[in-house]
């Protein structure tokens, strides 16, 4: 669980480290003025060192509880000969950079290059980020260029997202931030889903016999709550153009559940993805224990599962967009943004239930 935790906050550093590089590049007469202080962006980058290491500490018990190699040996192992020990180096040494420019004096003579240097620092570290992932590890430099672009493109529009949702004190020039911020995010996320159907088709290409894993269960919750963030987004971008408290309470909602993705995304990490046999996998583990509740299905019948609509799933299915759409325009009426969770959850469980209604 510390482990889920842990890097379900490590994308929340990163999203909001590099929601602060991009909009630093931004003109002031194009964004809303913001505060995010220094000291709260060195906690931050300091998040990303430790909360990143926490993978380095877990491998390192692996070998130790399994293969009881000596301590040092295994520890200079990992840092010297694993991706994942390599991209924590280049983590530390790019956060130190970031620390000295925060830290310098208002006199100091480097200070007019900070905000040059912390996003191209950032922008490495994102890439290292990509190069210490599963995908990269597996697949070479194709897994490692899908899960960088896939990484990068999400930070980058929920990272804007967050810092301007939560931290923004003035909102004005909020037309002219919307008409670069708009299709930023259309890009985006057509791109992160782009890289995450590439990285989907290797690490589960049998999408819905992954789904009596516990790694095809977290997939699947996320591809259903990647919908009503969109229809949010949405909301977002074409019918809240007006610089009020309200406009910014849509934004957090969207950042909300954009949050709880990360953390799907996180637990998703800790799991053993199926790659091109899911029987091999369950060989090796359990199946999802909410998978089996669920559907309570019986694995003598094999493996190869499929979906076949009845009166029930179709009916959950119309439930669960039905409940999205009035529930967001009845929201949207209303103008009470943090109801629209709710629509969301619903959306959620009650396609995730016809779902498993019509898997056989």
């Amino acid at each position: 669980m510390i482990y889920i935790v842990s890097e379900a906050l490590l994308y929340v550093c990163f999203a909001i480290l590099t929601g602060i590089s991009v909009l630093a590049l931004v003109p002031e007469n194009k964004k809303p003025r913001y505060h995010v202080s220094d000291n709260a962006l060195t906690w931050v980058i300091t998040g990303i060192v430790a909360l990143s290491s926490l993978q380095i500490i877990k491998l390192i018990i692996f070998y130790k509880v399994n293969l009881d190699y000596e301590l040092s040996y295994l520890i200079f192992t990992v840092l010297g000969d694993y991706n994942v020990g390599k991209a924590w180096f280049i983590t530390v040494i790019t956060a130190m950079a970031m620390l000295y420019f925060l830290g310098l004096k208002p006199n100091s003579k480097a200070l007019k290059y900070k905000w040059m240097a912390i996003p191209i620092l950032t922008v490495i570290q994102l890439i290292t980020f990509g190069y210490a992932s599963h995908s990269a590890s597996i697949y070479g430099w194709a897994g490692f260029a899908a899960h960088t672009t896939h990484f990068i493109s999400a930070m980058v529009w929920i990272g804007v997202m967050l810092v301007i949702g939560w931290c923004t004190s003035e909102m004005r020039n909020w037309a002219a931030f919307l008409r670069w911020f708009t299709p930023l995010a259309i890009v985006c996320v057509i791109v992160a889903i782009l890289a995450g159907l590439l990285l989907m088709s290797r690490l589960s290409p049998q999408y819905v016999s992954s789904w009596i894993t516990s790694y095809g269960q977290a997939m699947l919750i996320k591809h259903l709550l990647i919908v009503p963030i969109i229809a949010v987004a949405l909301i977002n971008s074409f019918l809240l153009h007006k610089e009020s408290v309200k406009t910014l309470s849509w934004l957090r909602v969207e950042s909300i559940v954009v949050i709880l993705l990360l953390a799907v995304t996180a637990f998703m990490g800790q799991q053993a993805p199926p790659h091109d046999d899911v029987k091999e996998l369950l060989d090796e583990g359990s199946p999802s224990a909410l998978f089996m509740l669920i559907t309570g299905y019986d694995l003598n019948r094999g493996i190869d599962l499929n979906i076949v609509p009845n009166a029930i799933s179709v009916s959950l299915a119309a439930a669960a967009f039905l409940s999205l759409l009035v529930g967001l325009l009845w929201v949207w009426r209303k103008q009470r943004p943090m109801w629209s969770f709710v629509a969301v959850l619903l959306f959620v469980i009650l396609g995730y239930m016809a779902l498993m209604v019509a898997v056989v």
